[in-house]
């Protein structure tokens, strides 16, 4: 320890600096590594890590050449004043002069260069220090080509380094240089005492920066970053050398950041907005909760000043979120214009984007990164996806993700950026201590989100990250009706072999071989079927694969005659197998599609469904840290001036596809009117206008049910033939996350899950759109003695069309003894649905016609089935399931 800096104790430096206590806890752990491993250049690393372990379970890798911490804590706590906490400590207690700072991109470099330099600054970190006899000096960019090191004024030197800069410029870095006597590169790699400091050290991890790191040499790797995961494939996976972690959750509970909070319009249904109208109406009320904290952050002002100590006015500003560039355009224009504010913000807006070239970038940019200014004019920021690292600010009051998901809204990286404290510590002001994201039609994703487990509000040093698997896929394979015992007997005895180990993996092979060959001849091959010559033809495939292996060839070649004769015998029974298996499907086709015919008969509207009410200009404001803080604050009243609501409900039905205007505008308007006067006699016409204005689609879609019970549609004089049957069925891709056996549990939504062990069916393997119908319906199936066979149809097994030439695939093929059902399941609440009512009479249609060409060919006769889904149970049979709900 050095005799000239004895004050200079972590307690010491944690005071004058005013460190909060995640930074005096990590400066606590470094001090009690350092003074336990001995830090020296080719230490053993082993031995260190075994040390740091000890102290620090968690850490159990370095994951570098040298001896690597990571401190991860979280956004807005301070790792840039820590990191100049570590370098006084390891400067003052450890007589460490050389620091190389990485940076991972221009902003973090630019802002590092300026905290680690400017002592005017207020961020800058070394204030409160006195040990320094001259101000650390920075060494960047080509400041190394210019002079000797040893001639910067300073008794310390700190390399500031864009990586990616870094990793270009490495050439020209192991030149030699005239004022170092050999290459930039070398002199730091053999300086004895270099200490490496990565920030945001995530981005540090890919094979080549880590070794250009690497190549340093340095004495003591120092890593700060809020996101300890690295991206291995598809996983992220934690960092294995943290020794410290403070997650948000704590920052949060602990006083470091302000408080978020989602806002929302009260008793608003979302689902009546189109994008822009909602992008407006989120626009609107995110600018009243900007214009609210505004006047909140100037009366905290004024009311906490005194003449000794005045405080300052922050500025807020508002961060929009958009989509694409294309949004972001749309959404400055909006801003721009006079229906917005009347224009108060034409002047007072930038967007920001990686597209945006030249001077507007370069001047938007600079008004971007000085946006706490007061004499900065910006108080909206529109921006395309996420800002990144770096750009730290805390005046940002109101955030406004326009069309994001809720999963990604509540990611730190969106939170994070209105977390900082603009006076450093909370205020003890709701307000000031506050920032609102508008959540309008995510509102109720965003608590839900908020009150999980791994939420940034919940989750603990336990670092949890979505795990995206990546789709598998798979094409079904035919469920043949061959035992393999039997197989391998019959081999044996047509072939004379002696049976052995070897043998039997011969033969189980060669099985699954012509097994694969077989089914492809008759999905891919023109004739869907195995004639003689395609039978050899796939047995000389076979013989050259079982041939060609390592394991397998020997015990082939020396029974290749007798084995080429059972191969060919095997193909044709593995043909007949499959034939068997198979159900043959009629195919239709319609020599005449009639004219269809819609038709509305006259009605009145039935008022008792109409129950909405005008809303409140009312915005709700919800703690997403407690869940029990909420309040109403007054939005902005809607203009209903040149609103015409009889238009807009029009606009409504006319998007329906059974409605022609021309045929039935009589009853539109009569509908309309009545639904209009209803509300009107009931509220006024501002009270009708609000109610039309807001549950418009809701509306829309209650007068179209209604009209949809006095709907038929006509097919004129639809003839349909029967033109023969297709003897195989057609064999399905399947992407899917998760593979697990038909009966066993799952995790992952049941539409990304593939069932395979399939033994009733044509295909051993299956995918459900429906746990509570479609797969129960096929456990049943499984397991009923009247069930021969069933199938999960392709896609285009059929070629029924309905309601305009829209493709009908039907949910299950089922045989019996004697009849073959074509078989719906729908939910109760799609049961009345114009659509399945079409596609009902045109399955049924199917059926008959299936059924007269089955009559006169010998074939089975055809039957519909349309069941409801919660009428299947593990425990229903289905025979009774058939008599129950038969449409013919």
């Amino acid at each position: 320890m050095r005799s000239d800096f004895p004050l200079y104790t972590t307690d010491y430096i944690s005071g004058v600096m005013s460190l909060r206590k995640p930074q005096k806890e990590s400066l606590k752990i470094l001090e009690e590594i350092v003074n336990s491993v001995q830090l020296r250049k080719g230490m053993n690393l082993n031995a260190a890590l075994g040390a740091v372990h000890a102290m620090y379970p968690i850490c159990s890798d370095f994951e570098r050449e040298f001896l690597s911490l990571t401190f991860a804590l979280a956004t807005g706590v301070g790792k840039t004043r820590l990191m100049g906490a570590f370098i006084a400590y390891l400067y003052t207690q450890h007589n460490i002069r050389n620091f190389f700072v990485v940076a991972p991109n221009t902003t973090i470099y630019e802002k590092l260069k300026k905290d680690l330099s400017d002592n005017n600054s207020p961020k800058y970190v070394f204030k409160g220090l006195g040990c320094f006899s001259a101000l650390p000096q920075i060494i960047t960019d080509d400041d190394y080509r210019e002079k000797p090191i040893s001639l910067f004024e300073s008794d310390i030197h700190i390399f500031v380094y864009n990586i990616d800069k870094f990793n270009k410029e490495g050439a020209n870095m192991r030149r030699v240089n005239e004022f170092i006597g050999s290459s930039f590169y070398q002199y730091l790699s053999s300086l004895p005492d270099l200490v490496l400091i990565m920030d945001e050290s995530h981005h540090y991890r890919a094979e080549k920066g880590a070794q250009a790191l690497n190549e340093l040499h340095p004495l003591l790797g120092l890593e700060l970053t809020a996101t300890p995961l690295v991206t291995k494939g598809a996983k992220q996976v934690p960092f294995k050398n943290v020794v410290y972690e403070y997650p948000l959750s704590k920052a949060i509970e602990d006083g470091y950041t302000r408080t978020p909070f989602a806002v929302t319009r009260s008793d608003i249904d979302f689902y009546n907005f189109g994008d822009e109208a909602l992008d407006k109406l989120m626009l609107t009320d995110g600018i009243t909760c900007h214009e609210n904290a505004k006047r909140k952050l100037e009366l905290y002002a004024a009311n906490s000043s005194t003449p000794d100590k005045p405080v300052r006015t922050v500025k807020p500003f508002m961060l929009v979120v958009c989509k694409d560039t294309a949004h972001a355009a749309w959404v400055e224009d909006y801003i721009r214009s006079d229906e917005f504010r009347d224009g108060a913000y034409r002047n007072k807006t930038i967007v920001v984007h990686s597209k945006q070239k030249g001077a507007e970038s370069e001047a938007n940019t600079r008004l971007l990164l000085d946006v706490e200014g007061p004499e900065n004019p910006v108080e909206i920021v529109i921006h395309v996806n996420m800002l990144k690292e770096g750009w730290d600010v805390n005046n940002l009051y109101t955030i406004v993700p326009l069309r994001t998901a809720a999963s990604k809204i509540l990611r730190e990286q969106m939170v994070g950026r209105g977390l900082r404290l603009p006076y450093g510590e909370r205020t003890g002001d709701r307000d000031v201590d506050a920032v609102m994201l508008t959540a309008h039609d995510k509102f109720a994703d965003i608590l839900a989100e908020a009150q999980k487990g791994d939420s940034i509000f919940k989750a603990g040093n336990i670092i949890k990250a979505e795990e995206f698997v990546p789709e598998q896929v798979t094409h079904t394979q035919l469920a043949l009706d061959l035992e393999p015992n039997k197989a391998l007997e019959t081999a044996y005895q047509q072939t004379g072999m002696q049976k052995s180990d070897a043998a039997d993996a011969l033969l189980e092979t060669t099985v699954e071989l012509i097994q694969q060959a077989v089914s492809a001849q008759i999905q891919t091959s023109p004739e869907h079927t195995v004639t003689p010559t395609q039978a050899q033809k796939i047995v000389a495939e076979v013989k050259e694969k079982v041939s060609g292996d390592k394991d397998l060839g020997d015990v082939f070649r020396e029974n290749e005659m007798p084995l080429t004769a059972w191969m060919l015998y095997q193909t044709e029974e593995t043909h007949r197998a499959a034939q068997s298996g198979f159900i043959p499907i009629p195919r239709i086709k319609i020599t005449d599609a009639g004219v269809e015919e819609y038709v509305f008969t006259d009605f009145d509207l039935e008022l008792t469904d109409f129950t909405h009410v005008p809303i409140k200009n009312e915005l709700l404001i919800q703690n997403l840290e407690d869940m029990q803080d909420r309040q109403r604050i007054k939005g902005d009243a809607i203009d209903f001036e040149g609103y015409n609501p009889k238009k807009v409900i029009l606009e409504q039905l006319r998007n329906k596809p059974e409605i022609d205007y021309m045929k039935c505008s009589a009853l539109l308007f009569k509908l309309i009117t009545q639904l209009c006067d209803h509300y009107e006699a009931e509220y006024g016409t501002n009270g009708m206008q609000n109610i039309v204005m807001m549950y418009k689609r809701d509306i829309g879609n209650k007068i179209y049910q209604q009209m949809m019970r006095h709907f038929y549609c006509e097919n004129g004089f639809l003839q349909e033939e029967v033109v023969g049957t297709r003897n195989y069925n057609m064999q399905q891709s399947y992407q899917f996350k998760e593979r697990v056996g038909l009966y066993e549990e799952f995790t992952e939504d049941i539409r990304s899950v593939l069932f395979t062990g399939i033994t009733k069916g044509v295909f051993t393997t299956a995918k459900f759109d429906s746990k509570e119908g479609e797969l129960t319906l096929a456990w049943v199936l499984e397991s009923d003695d009247d069930v021969l066979n069933w199938l999960r149809p392709h896609p285009k097994e059929f070629n029924i069309t309905y309601n305009r030439g829209h493709i009908y695939e039907p949910d299950f093929v089922v045989e019996t003894e004697q009849i073959i059902y074509l078989v719906e399941v729908k939910g109760e609440d799609k049961l009345n649905d114009p659509d399945v009512i079409a596609k009902k009479k045109r399955g049924i249609q199917y059926c008959e016609a299936a059924s007269r060409w089955g009559k006169a060919n010998g074939y089975k006769e055809w039957r519909y089935l349309f069941i409801p889904s919660k009428q299947v149970l593990p425990s229903s049979s289905f025979m009774q399931l058939a008599q129950r709900f038969q449409e013919l």
